[in-house]
């Protein structure tokens, strides 16, 4: 009889595969609505039209921060939804369209805009953006904490959505390269010129399209499980304030979001500066070969990524999610540390090297931080008695913003301290090199070692999230 009662248990928890597939659709929206922007900022407004690095930071930081601020309020907003469709599905369906519809805005600014004129637009049609953004990425991450109980098949729905989210970072490594192509040229002193600006106008239209398609898809076919128990249909309101607060005091998220922090505010730095030492130490101001080279890493990146993703999730299943973290970590602090010898104008090739264990490092990052994220769910269910999947997704997701947001911070005065100027090409001032080649490695090293020293706190294991998960269903039935 037990044996038979697991087996069904087993059963009921598998998300079939048709539905991983259509809630790991929306992965590529997330990957174009955050990281095209971020990875073509500084070559659109710094390299192209010469705005100071410090501005091109003010961009990014500001996006950051309006949807950092708005993330909560959408998730307390999604978690107090009642509706025949479910707390998440209708903003998941409006968000993608109105999210789709404004993102070209943000490119289309008439080119006789001075420089700060320039900020202020991308500032305020980026506002108008994430706003809607936000609508339609709170709700859909707090729909993969309602697809199953299970804690590897958790893994296993955020694998279908890490294909997904990997090969769509393919398309988006080749994105300044993509924006260069002679179809987008310009005419500047009588002469056809490449310009990324005018690429990424026209792509901008292509990206929007795909937001409002692959976004509607979760929406359409993925149904919420845990809102169709009376548990969550008849669960009181949660208050703003109370809610923040409960958040807040949850051990294991707050370890969580602080080793968030670091990495991630160590990866911006590592790609803010990467650019930069890449294109003009290496290649000597090349922004032709630049782009190859950005390419180039992201074919190296998604092969080794696509390669270790189904590795670090059978790793999981084995040793626990929390070892699989401390591994991912160790492959890109060993990346990050080994730049001084592989960035060299001598074998400008070498700089792949690094790519691979990037590409080895970030699959298990991004496999594992989901799925460690719906445990702590499960523990605050435990705590509190309430289903706050919203809310953990929305301030998790500030605390990803919030942790760009300073790397972004940094780098660009980190920039201009270095003495790097745009105007100069590579012809850089005595030093200048050396002073970014010191930070690119010293700071994202010691940034991601503090992720991992904090890692080694994190206290769920898979027997840890198998005791809770017995508890609650004695308390309230299973889903």
């Amino acid at each position: 009889m037990e044996a038979t009662d697991k087996q069904h248990q087993l059963k009921k928890d598998k998300v079939p595969f048709w539905k991983k597939m259509a809630y790991a659709a929306g992965g590529p929206v997330d990957i174009l609505g955050i990281w095209v922007l971020v990875s073509i900022a500084y070559q659109v407004f710094n390299m192209e039209l010469k705005l100071p690095p410090t501005y091109v930071a003010i961009i990014l930081m500001s996006l950051r921060l309006w949807d950092g601020i708005l993330d909560p309020i959408m998730g307390w907003v999604s978690d107090n939804t009642r509706t025949k469709w479910g707390r998440r599905r209708p903003y998941i369906l409006i968000g993608a369209i109105l999210a789709g519809l404004t993102y070209p805005l943000i490119w289309w600014f008439p080119r006789d805009l001075s420089q700060i004129q320039i900020m202020f637009w991308v500032i305020g049609f980026g506002i108008l953006f994430y706003t809607f953004f936000t609508v339609w990425s709170i709700p859909y991450q707090s729909l993969l904490m309602e697809m199953t109980p299970d804690y590897n098949e958790r893994t296993r729905v955020t694998e279908f959505r890490s294909y997904f989210q990997t090969l769509t970072g393919f398309v988006n490594g080749w994105i300044w390269w993509l924006s260069m192509l002679p179809i987008f040229f310009i005419v500047k002193n009588g002469e056809e010129v490449a310009s990324p600006l005018n690429g990424m106008r026209y792509i901008s239209i292509i990206i929007g399209a795909i937001i409002i398609i692959l976004g509607i898809i979760p929406a359409l076919f993925v149904k919420e499980r845990y809102y169709e128990t009376d548990f969550v249909q008849n669960q009181k309101k949660i208050k703003l304030v109370e809610g923040f607060k409960e958040t807040f005091s949850n051990r294991p998220f707050m370890i969580l979001s602080l080793l968030t922090i670091f990495f991630l505010m160590g990866q911006a730095i590592f790609d803010g500066y990467g650019r930069y030492v890449g294109t003009y130490y290496v290649l000597g101001g090349d922004w032709s070969e630049g782009a190859k080279f950005a390419g180039y890493g992201t074919v190296v990146y998604t092969i080794f990524s696509l390669m270790f993703i189904p590795i670090f999730r059978k790793l999981s299943e084995k040793y626990g999610k929390k070892k699989v973290l401390i591994l991912a970590i160790s492959l890109a602090i060993f990346s990050y540390a080994t730049t001084w010898w592989t960035f060299t104008p001598k074998n400008p090739w070498l700089m792949l090297l690094n790519t691979v264990f990037i590409g080895a490092g970030y699959a298990g990052l991004w496999l594992m931080l989901p799925s460690m994220q719906i445990d702590i769910v499960d523990y605050d269910e435990l705590k509190t008695g309430e289903r706050r999947e919203g809310s953990f997704a929305s301030i998790y997701s500030w605390i990803l913003k919030l942790s760009f947001m300073v790397g972004f911070l940094i780098s660009g005065p980190l920039l201009e301290l270095s003495g790097f100027d745009a105007n100069l090409g590579s012809e850089q001032a005595e030093g200048v090199y050396t002073n970014m080649r010191i930070g690119f490695l010293l700071l994202p090293v010691l940034s991601l070692s503090i992720a991992l020293f904090l890692l080694t706190k994190f206290p769920i294991t898979s027997a840890k999230a198998a005791e809770i998960r017995v508890a609650l269903e004695e308390r309230r039935g299973e889903v």
